[in-house]
């Protein structure tokens, strides 16, 4: 059996043989699951360069090759291809070298009838009068050559192993080089025309925190429906109850409360109860950098960014907790407040710095679909920032961070001048950013500074982002 993902060397047979021999070809590779046998056929080139069809069967994924006469009637070296031919549609398959070999020639002479002494006495001088060393030096040298063409076939065989592998390099860059076109092309089209566009914050939906000091073994966390109860051993909650494992310090105590007011699966380290997984009407994502609530500031600490996933609701969604914590109510924040806390006193603040981090998106909290569907993290961008109002006319600038443990920051944007006329605060002025897309999983943070000198000068902004797809 042949394999055709393969250069052969096929040995069809000798000199005017007819149907003597059947060869087998594996055509399964080049057909696949597309083309059915009937689209096959075969090309054969004799060695005296003259080509044409020949006949062959199909069964079970093999095509059959009966050579004929006319097939061997020249010895050496052809070609053989199968091709798949449906429609428009041509396959080629490699090309296969086909040896024939010399045999010796029909139209023998018939011996005489014995006795025909005179015959064999013929026979048997011309024996005599052989030089059998000649002969055996002949036939070295016959034998020397078959080796040398052996030898020559085998570097040609390899030659066309190598420039195959290289025409499938070729082909394997040329794939990558479409894809790579295709996903940059996809990223300008995305950038022209996204898929999906969001403001942070927005006023359809409420947001919330949470910020805890200490968490001991019994406190709970109530969030509408739902209760949440830290405990060093899990057990089996009840309805609309579940539980926490207490992990080896606070921060990373919050962040499986997070993770189980979004349903995420930990059978070590968190149980639900009927009801909970996930939460019916909010998710949570864990921070460690201050961030507001509308006008309010939170302090930074370990802390909880609620957000509702319904729109446009209007009922109390009541938060309580017994373990050592601030909590900031729900609200509909019209805008981020960034408090520049950076400037001192001096002319002109020539001492200002750069204000604390603050959170503006936190980490794993865009998602395709909102807060509402499967909170499949994705990749995006901030394109715009829309500067609602400003305390005073200080020139101002802000600088964009990303970030996925709030250990270590990337500056993806800097000094971006921040500015209006304060005298008119519902005039909205929007800033075009420097687009560059934030990983999967990544939180946003901003820093701000001025050359103001008033501590309590604040910025409100709303900051509108890009999704990308997954294969973006």
């Amino acid at each position: 059996m042949i394999d055709l993902t393969k250069v052969a060397t096929v040995f069809i047979g000798r000199r005017g043989e007819h149907h003597f021999r059947k060869i087998e070809f594996d055509v399964s590779s080049l057909l696949g699951d597309e083309y059915p046998g009937t689209a096959l056929n075969a090309i054969y080139k004799r060695p005296d360069g003259i080509a044409y069809p020949v006949v062959t069967s199909y069964a079970d994924g093999v095509l059959t090759w009966s050579p004929n006469s006319a097939d061997t009637e020249i010895v050496g070296v052809g070609r053989l291809e199968i091709r798949v031919v449906q429609g428009e549609v041509v396959g080629k398959s490699v090309r296969i070298l086909t040896i024939v070999e010399e045999a010796l020639a029909d139209g023998i002479v018939e011996p005489p009838e014995p006795p025909a002494q005179e015959w064999l006495n013929q026979v048997l001088s011309a024996l005599a009068a052989l030089d059998v060393d000649e002969i055996n030096s002949l036939l070295n040298q016959i034998y020397n050559l078959l080796n040398s063409n052996y030898a020559l076939l085998n570097t040609t065989h390899g030659l066309l192993v190598s420039a195959t592998s290289q025409i499938g390099d070729t082909y394997n860059l040329l794939g990558e080089t479409r894809n790579t076109l295709y996903q940059r092309t996809g990223i300008l089209l995305n950038h022209w025309h996204p898929v999906e566009t969001a403001t942070a914050p927005d006023m359809a939906s409420r947001r919330a925190a949470i910020t805890f000091s200490n968490i001991v073994d019994g406190n709970n966390f109530v969030l509408g429906p739902v209760t949440y109860t830290f405990v060093t051993v899990l057990g089996s909650p009840a309805d609309n109850n579940a539980q926490v494992l207490i992990q080896e310090n606070l921060r990373n105590t919050v962040k499986k409360l997070a993770e189980a007011i979004r349903g995420a699966q930990d059978d070590a380290n968190i149980a639900y109860g009927t009801g909970t997984d996930p939460h019916p009407t909010c998710t949570a994502y864990w921070t460690s950098q201050r961030f507001s609530v509308g006008d309010s500031t939170i302090a930074p600490g370990e802390s909880l960014f609620l957000l509702e996933k319904a729109e446009n609701v209007t009922t109390a969604l009541p938060m309580t907790t017994t373990a050592v914590a601030s909590i900031n109510a729900f609200t509909r924040a019209p805008h981020v407040r960034y408090v520049l806390s950076g400037n001192v006193s001096g002319a002109g603040g020539t001492n200002s710095t750069r204000g604390p981090l603050h959170t503006i998106l936190p980490i794993g909290s865009v998602v395709i679909g909102g807060q509402g569907g499967n909170l499949s993290p994705t990749r995006y961008d901030c394109h715009l920032i829309t500067l609602c109002r400003q305390s005073d006319t200080s020139e101002k600038e802000l600088d964009l961070y990303i970030s996925n443990d709030e250990q270590n920051f990337t500056r993806i944007c800097r000094s971006t001048p921040i500015g209006a006329d304060s005298s008119a605060e519902a005039q909205h002025v929007q800033i075009e950013m420097r687009q560059a897309r934030v990983p999967v999983g990544y939180g946003l943070y901003i820093r701000m500074g001025s050359n103001g000198t008033s501590s309590t000068a604040y910025c409100d902004l709303k900051f509108t982002y890009h999704l990308y797809p997954a294969d973006l």
